[in-house]
């Protein structure tokens, strides 16, 4: 059976920045992940580059900036009114410093996080390029097994990693306009675990 839409299959790999001595984002060789396909729980990069393999496959393949996490985008480096981040006419330090990413909400709901570049006197500058906008990924890895999906495949499991249903995705993300936005600090993954594979939307 080969990799295709309704299937689960169990892999071992590891993801680099740009190309294989590159830094390690995320490595599951040593715990093999079972994935789901068809059900846009993973990058389309990743994805893609998985179709078609079958068990006893090893493989090595690189995900350019527009099929990983977006290329670099300088209209979603927006100016948020200051008011956004005010608790009782204070400004909520705590949250807002230079560098900090900021767990928020755009007009749609969709929640997203931004960087804070700089602190005026009326407005925030902040950057809501997901961190790895403009990198390239390189992926390399063994498909273990490949099987057919069954419900209890897509039924929500928690955790955030590669195809889990729990990485970060950049949807939502690029739809901020810079009005309308709110903290949402409890949406935060800054506890870290958030792998290629997308499903959150962190």
């Amino acid at each position: 059976m080969i990799i295709e839409n309704n299937t689960v299959a169990t892999l071992v790999y590891s993801i680099h920045l740009n190309d294989v001595y590159g830094k390690v984002i995320e490595n599951a060789q040593n715990e093999p992940k079972d994935l789901i396909f068809g059900f846009g729980k993973m990058i389309d990069g990743f994805e893609g580059g998985l179709l078609g393999r079958k068990a006893g496959d090893s493989f090595s393949f690189e995900i350019e900036p527009a099929r990983a996490f977006g290329e670099y985008r300088s209209d979603i480096i927006i100016d948020v009114p200051k008011s956004a981040f005010m608790v009782n006419g204070k400004l909520r330090d705590e949250l807002i410093y230079i560098g900090n990413m900021v767990s928020m909400m755009d007009n749609h709901g969709h929640p997203l996080k931004g960087k804070v570049l700089e602190i005026g006197d009326e407005k925030i500058k902040m950057d809501f390029n997901h961190e790895l906008a403009g990198e390239s990924l390189f992926v390399t890895g063994k498909v273990l097994k490949v099987r057919q999906i069954t419900t209890e495949d897509l039924e929500p499991k928690s955790g955030c990693g590669c195809g889990s249903g729990g990485g970060c995705s950049t949807e939502g993300e690029n739809e901020h306009s810079g009005c309308g936005c709110s903290t949402e600090k409890e949406h935060s993954h800054d506890d870290g675990g958030c792998g290629c594979g997308s499903g959150c939307g962190c």
